[in-house]
């Protein structure tokens, strides 16, 4: 545990031994015989003792405080004795006495000390010093102590009756006080549990019990601890923790394991539980190898760290608790997030989160349902991250691959979850960090030699155009086959608890009822045979640049409406306003091909427009049809798809096709589902390779190269060499 240092303050009644007690444990020596065997024959000292780590048991720097100020009479003079140095006492015999409350502030345990001979200081314990701990609104752990132990030898006839009383005082006392944790007879002449006692207020800062155990029970708090690293340590979801797991388990809290005795100890442990509880321990059968094991279940598992109380093992407890950074109040304690984030998922984190992903789909139908996610946030999210306030403000309208089910539930596929934190990994860098930590991320790592790097997935599109363009609808047909009853992230968010709704919804907490609208799609193209995640944002022409998350856009897509006159001037004229040199790839797409077109109020025409700016030319499309609208007979029809598969052996030729008339084609925006991979002549692919290969936005003109061999071979090599930066030797293929 992260300690600075361990502050120890010795309270008492005078003449009890508590400076005879810090002189035993610094001198390592007896108190010298004085006659006055009643008191201190050490000379109390106002000074703080500092030990330094390398001296202590539990290695960390200890200061030791011994209260030497006037001593309360009474509980009357107990509010007295607590007030701040800064209040003033009409009192002035307790002015030299008020550095008792800094006292008390200042420490992390206290020990209580009383003399075994004198029942009045024992007394006085009850009546005087633990109401007035308590008064003092702190809740550190107190240590009761029964000094001059060692005189009690010399009585032989009550030594028994004595033994007997203060065992009955110690038990009475930790019932009424619970922040007692431990009761301890010394002794400063025989050297009697000296080092233990401050070895035990050592180990009652850095493993507080309190927080653990509360009558004789574990508190909630810790269960719900104990619940996340058992979620955690069952990679398979099983609801059970078999000897791979345990071992997984242990070697990540405490080391590889060296000998066979400790895995022995777990055979102990398991035999231990099976007697505690009926239902701790439960048999496996392998059919694979054809053996029958056990696996320790949730009840066992809190079985396990009971014993581990019963037994004293705190620092067992708390240094698991530890590596999954919790602290000594059970608060989860999430790293501040590295400076140096890319914005993107590593290998190793896609291939958790898929892990994940089908761990809690209970049902295997490679969906997650709305209980499975709710399940999934809420066993393993402890903390819901901060969102940043410009996010908070904003509703984010985030299309997603659902799937429809009969109850008419949507069901997350896992490119929808996937794509989900792709979303979040490249606009909030920080809070993924937060959210992969809380859902056990290290804890695979530790077991996962894969720590490749992350490379480029991600990849951002901005979707331009006028009101009705159809904007909205360009964007549900990236994750979906229909525009109708799709669904996106606030649909599922609405339905979910806080921590799944805060997940997939940044405006939870927003209390604006109005708030601007922010609309994106998510999903995956293929890219030379290499899986990227295309983001779809829609924007607005008089949208203000703050108002945008993704600012650096890969591809620019412009929405034409063929049905509005001004649709192309709206597009030209946000284009034209790029200042941004050398462009950026973009797409011109004739929105609305299943309606008749509208001549275009601009001075140029569109393809003239495109040639003069090297743009590819415009695309027919419709959201509502995946039909060819220039197709209107068989053979026209039939000679086209002969054409396309012909053609798809290049995917540099796929990607940029045109027809032998040079007119527009409509483009296939979606495949059937049944299909492992998009269509090569998908409207989205091909955005997908203008954002990887950005250079390719210039081949356009052309007509019949697309039909030669030798220019195939050109455009290929060229594909090749502009993915390394050397434009000028790719120009001379032209």
């Amino acid at each position: 545990m992260d300690l600075s240092e361990i502050r120890i303050l010795l309270l008492g009644d005078d003449n009890v031994g508590r400076t005879s007690l810090i002189y035993s444990l610094v001198s390592e020596d007896v108190v010298p015989i004085s006659s006055n065997l009643m008191g201190d024959s050490i000379r109390p000292t106002t000074d703080d003792i500092s030990i330094p780590p390398e001296v202590t048991r539990a290695r960390v720097p200890t200061v030791i405080m011994d209260y030497c100020g006037r001593q309360p009479m009474s509980p009357d003079e107990i509010d007295d004795l607590l007030l701040p140095m800064e209040c003033p006492s009409p009192n002035p015999l307790l002015q030299s006495s008020r550095s008792l409350y800094s006292c008390i502030r200042q420490a992390n345990v206290i020990c209580l000390v009383y003399a075994f001979d004198s029942r009045e200081s024992r007394d006085r314990l009850l009546t005087v010093w633990l109401p007035l701990i308590d008064r003092s609104a702190t809740t550190i752990p107190i240590i009761l102590v029964a000094n001059k132990c060692d005189l009690i030898d010399e009585i032989n006839d009550e030594k028994n009756d004595i033994n007997h009383e203060s065992r009955e005082f110690f038990r009475s006392t930790m019932l009424e006080y619970s922040r007692v944790e431990a009761c301890i007879e010394t002794s400063t002449r025989t050297m009697k549990n000296i080092s233990e006692l401050f070895y035990s207020a050592q180990k009652c800062v850095l493993y507080p019990i309190n927080y653990l155990q509360e009558q004789n029970k574990l508190t909630k708090r810790f269960k719900q601890c104990l619940k996340r690293i058992f979620t955690i340590a069952d990679q398979d979801n099983d609801q059970l923790l078999n000897d791979f797991e345990l071992t997984t388990l242990q070697d990540f809290c405490f080391g590889k394991i060296q000998t066979n005795d400790e895995k022995t100890t777990i055979e102990q442990l398991k035999k231990e539980i099976k007697r505690r509880t009926t239902h701790g321990i439960k048999v496996i059968n392998d059919q694979l190898r054809e053996t029958v094991a056990t696996a320790l279940t949730y009840q066992g598992f809190e079985c396990l760290f009971e014993l581990y109380l019963n037994k004293g093992k705190y620092e067992t407890i708390y240094t698991t608790l530890e590596r999954f950074s919790y602290n000594r109040k059970l608060e989860l304690c999430v790293p501040n997030a590295p400076e140096d984030l890319s914005g993107e998922l590593s290998p190793s984190a896609v291939d958790y989160l898929t892990r994940l992903f089908r761990r809690f789909d209970s049902d295997n139908d490679s969906c997650l349902t709305l209980n499975e996610l709710n399940q999934l946030f809420e066993s393993l999210i402890d903390i819901i991250p901060p969102i940043s306030s410009s996010l908070a403000n904003i509703k984010h309208c985030i299309y997603l691959r659902f799937i429809s089910s009969s109850s008419r539930a949507p069901l997350l596929t896992l490119s929808g979850f996937l794509a989900q934190w792709f979303f979040l990994a490249h606009s909030q860098p920080s809070l993924t960090y937060s959210y992969l930590f809380q859902l056990g991320y290290s804890y695979s790592l530790s077991t996962n030699d894969d720590i490749s790097l992350p490379s480029r997935m991600t990849y951002i599109c901005h979707v331009y155009g006028m009101p009705e363009s159809g904007k909205s609808s360009f964007l549900k047909r990236f994750v979906s086959s229909t525009i109708y009853q799709v669904r996106n992230s606030s649909d599922l968010a609405e339905k979910s608890n806080n921590k799944t709704k805060a997940f997939f919804s940044y405006d939870y907490l927003s209390k604006s009822p109005c708030k601007q609208v922010k609309s994106y799609a998510i999903d995956f193209v293929r890219v030379l045979n290499e899986t990227k995640c295309l983001i779809l944002e829609e924007c607005h022409a008089n949208e203000l640049d703050e108002k945008i998350i993704f600012k650096h856009a890969n591809v620019n897509c412009f929405l034409i409406d063929r049905t509005h006159p001004r649709a192309f001037s709206n597009v030209a004229t946000i284009y034209l306003q790029q200042h941004v040199y050398p462009r950026l790839p973009c797409l011109f797409i004739l929105t609305k091909a299943d309606q008749p077109p509208i001549k275009q109020d601009y001075p140029l025409p569109i393809e003239f427009f495109c040639r003069q700016h090297k743009i590819p030319l415009p695309i027919d499309y419709s959201s509502v049809t995946t039909v060819s609208i220039y197709s209107n007979n068989k053979d026209n029809n039939q000679q086209l798809t002969t054409n396309t598969e012909q053609m798809s052996q290049s995917w540099f030729t796929n990607l940029l096709f045109r027809s032998q008339n040079n007119s527009t084609r409509s483009l296939e925006p979606y495949s059937p589902r049944g299909d492992k991979t998009r269509h090569l002549d998908d409207i989205y692919v091909r955005l997908g390779y203008l954002c990887v290969y950005p250079k390719l936005n210039y081949f356009t003109n052309s007509t019949n190269d697309f039909y030669n061999t030798d220019a195939l071979l050109k455009y290929s090599l060229y594909a090749s060499v502009v993915t390394l930066g050397l434009v000028t030797v790719a120009r001379m293929f032209r």
